[in-house]
């Protein structure tokens, strides 16, 4: 095994965020500048099964804890002074949360925070701000998780205010859990579609109260728009600092997700822009995502790798 040498920090002050999802658990280091000097992404797939069991399994637990383990290891390589490790809509709908809390505290010795709904959309909005243009009137910040979906409407300024906001229970892992898609299907689709809609309304309305349609940026967080952006710009594989930023139309979206819904899992398992560890998640995201967008009456988006981590790594160093 490779022996992990400390680096050299020469006094510096580093600060670290840990997000863990239902798919992904992500480590963020910055240092004093905020500027980033390790990042680490590991898919645990913490939310299998949870549709159905309504607990984590134990591989899925398993997987989880030895990511934190491993970013113990990189926080003491950094001389991390501080840090957050939150987690969202798994741990939140878990019924065995604290159980792997509480070990993931023994193994590692991290405290994670289990945030609220309305927690989860400050910080991704503070961090999808980042890559907002300066010409909008408001942002709509729109983060598909594996298994959430968090919508926000906020004014476009240097402290930003929250208009309204909705955390839809469905992601991509639950989804396709839930409703069968792992593969195409019309019936499975049509629920989802539904059900999502069901959801939002509430916000739908209260939303036409602001000018939004025309005023606003739609900054989408999570690696889904940042593989549709790598796909429509043909960039030769899924690249999420490429797409970082980039702003794309919905109609070009909406060409590729209604490719993509019709390809099979091997297709999607090879795509450069899906990959295995996504390809069985993907139709339902795909549903997800394009259900909202055509809600939210936008004519383009701009994709955002910034998002809840570089919030909080802002609030850690202020």
């Amino acid at each position: 095994m490779e022996e992990k040498k400390l680096v050299q920090t020469d006094g510096k002050t580093y600060f670290a965020a840990m997000d863990l999802g239902t798919n992904s658990n992500r480590l963020l280091i910055v240092n004093e500048k905020g500027e980033p000097v390790y990042r680490d992404v590991k898919h645990v797939a913490l939310g299998e099964k949870l549709a159905e069991n309504h607990c984590f399994c134990s591989q899925a637990m398993e997987r989880a804890i030895c990511s934190f383990m491993d970013f113990s290891e990189m926080l003491k390589l950094y001389h991390v002074q501080k840090y957050r490790a939150i987690a969202t809509a798994a741990c939140r709908m878990s019924s065995n949360t604290k159980d792997f809390l509480q070990e993931v505290k023994k193994t590692s010795g991290i405290d994670i925070d289990v945030i609220s709904e309305f927690e989860e959309a400050r910080l991704t909005l503070l961090g999808a701000k980042l890559n907002a243009p300066k010409d909008k009137k408001y942002l709509l910040v729109y983060d598909l998780g594996g298994g959430s979906t968090e919508v926000t409407l906020a004014t476009n300024s240097a402290n930003p205010q929250i208009l309204a906001t909705v955390s839809v229970p469905l992601g991509a892992r639950n989804s396709s859990e839930m409703f069968n898609l792992f593969l195409y299907n019309e019936e499975g689709a049509l629920a989802l579609e539904g059900k999502v809609l069901d959801y939002l309304k509430p916000f739908l309305e209260k939303i036409q109260a602001f000018d939004y349609k025309e005023n606003s940026a739609l900054i989408a967080t999570s690696s889904m728009p940042l593989r549709l952006v790598s796909w429509i710009k043909h960039h030769p594989k899924y690249d999420k600092f490429a797409s970082d930023g980039q702003t794309v139309a919905l109609d070009e979206v909406e060409k590729v997700i209604g490719n993509m819904l019709h390809m099979s899992l091997q297709e999607r398992s090879e795509s450069p822009y899906i990959g295995p560890n996504r390809a069985p998640i993907f139709v339902a995201a795909g549903i997800i995502f394009r259900t909202i967008y055509r809600a939210l009456e936008q004519k383009e988006m701009t994709a955002s790798l910034k998002s809840a981590q570089e919030a909080i790594v802002a609030e850690l160093a202020a």
